[in-house]
């Protein structure tokens, strides 16, 4: 989650559809705010016609291109994970639970590169890299679908927890007697 007091540059969007860079005081397109967002900085979008912060929907919108004219990073069932989410009691819980992965994989990543750099020397680093690089394409396939599997079975597991909480509130319910109809 962003911390409130950090700094973040600011993209103003107008009602043509362009978004203007306040920081280069230029024009950018989605590709752009990419760029800006890969190489670290956050960024605040504001719509100047109604002064409202729209971040969310151009976040939404550069992860869009990635996965239409990109490497995709979700899969269909992962997709269809989410959306089955949307109007579920635990429909809050998901953001958390995608966000500690991320965070989980970053460690990791980071952790890696540490031995790398450990094991090959800081001026050997991209030495270490390529080589991971080379590992990953052999393996891929591989790698994907355990963590494919993973995610699958977390995702599964989270949806079982879920229905079970259901069925308890209704039982909780149903014992207290609170005028309701159960949709059959």
């Amino acid at each position: 989650m962003k911390e409130e007091n950090k700094s973040c540059r600011i993209i103003k969007k107008y009602q043509n559809r362009r978004l203007y860079d306040t920081v280069t005081s230029s024009y950018v397109i989605l590709e752009d705010i990419k760029q800006i967002i890969v190489g670290g900085e956050e960024i605040q979008v504001i719509d100047i016609k109604t002064n409202q912060d729209i971040t969310r929907s151009v976040l939404l919108q550069v992860l869009l291109e990635e996965e239409m004219y990109g490497m995709p990073t979700f899969s269909n069932d992962l997709l269809y994970q989410i959306i089955r989410f949307y109007g579920k009691s635990f429909q809050s819980l998901l953001s958390p639970f995608l966000e500690q992965g991320v965070d989980f994989f970053k460690k990791t990543q980071k952790s890696f590169y540490e031995q790398i750099k450990n094991v090959y020397g800081k001026e050997k680093l991209s030495f270490g890299v390529e080589l991971w690089k080379q590992l990953l394409q052999k393996q891929c396939p591989d790698i994907e679908n355990i963590l494919r599997e993973q995610a699958q079975t977390s995702a599964n597991a989270f949806l079982k927890i879920q229905e079970h909480f259901q069925e308890q509130t209704l039982k909780v319910f149903e014992y207290m007697q609170f005028p309701f109809q159960q949709k059959k």
